[in-house]
């Protein structure tokens, strides 16, 4: 929107299409996971041009999201990962992801899959590739679908790990990663300074001060999976 006095942008795709629309309306970004390789940003501490807002995960959360799905399910030797090959940060978390897979002397199977329809593919895909389980990379139509998705690795029996602890509520296994709604929350503080004339490119952007982990123990008895006590101890929540 041309007349808009600053714009909210979600994910990277979304912060991507703000800036070519715009080098002049600042934008909060919110959720994007390495903004300074991505070109968003000079730096943290000094962003420059119209962009500032949150990062969310880091490349060394995905490869710790990998390491805990494969605790969780420890019979696990070939894990499948859905990807957005179009979300600039979902290929350096996939870069991360693989790295992890191989010091688990594990194989990987990557499907490209972003609407409905492809998690549908997707799923069979993997299904019948027989993957032990599944890691969906973080994405915004991965919440929009979040429900859609559990229904897919509940009918499938495959055990899904995710970034966002929504597709847990939904019926995920396991989820490790930055909390939106608190991201959310914070992005109003920046919106709220640049509207009182405080500039985006001297805003500094603000990391993760939190990342959570959740367990669905329901999801992991249906599946009969039991999850070791010390990660239930340390989990930040445990739906049960």
């Amino acid at each position: 929107n041309s007349n808009a006095d600053v714009s909210v942008a979600w994910g990277t795709p979304a912060t991507n299409a703000a800036r070519r629309a715009t080098s002049t309306i600042p934008i909060v970004m919110v959720f994007v996971g390495d903004p300074v390789g991505s070109g968003f940003i000079a730096s943290l501490a000094r962003p420059g041009g119209n962009t500032t807002g949150l990062t969310s995960i880091t490349a060394d959360v995905s490869a710790k999201l990998m390491e805990l799905f494969a605790e969780l399910v420890p019979c696990m030797k070939r894990v499948g990962v859905v990807h957005n090959p179009n979300n600039p940060f979902g290929t350096i978390a996939l870069r991360e992801i693989k790295n992890a897979v191989r010091k688990l002397n594990m194989q990987v199977q990557v499907v490209n899959a972003q609407t409905s329809d492809e998690f549908d593919r997707a799923f069979a895909q993997l299904s019948a590739e027989s993957v032990g389980g599944v890691v969906v990379l973080a994405n915004p139509t991965v919440i929009e679908h979040s429900r859609r998705i559990a229904e897919l690795a509940q009918s499938a029996r495959l055990p899904t790990a995710f970034s966002r602890r929504e597709n847990v509520d939904a019926g995920g296994l396991l989820s490790y990663g930055a909390d939106l709604n608190n991201q959310l929350r914070q992005a109003a503080f920046y919106v709220d300074r640049i509207l009182k004339g405080e500039k985006p490119a001297e805003l500094p952007v603000m990391q993760p001060t939190k990342v959570e982990l959740v367990i669905n123990l329901k999801t992991a008895k249906a599946l009969g999976l039991t999850a070791p006590l010390i990660m239930q101890m340390t989990a930040d929540e445990v739906i049960e």
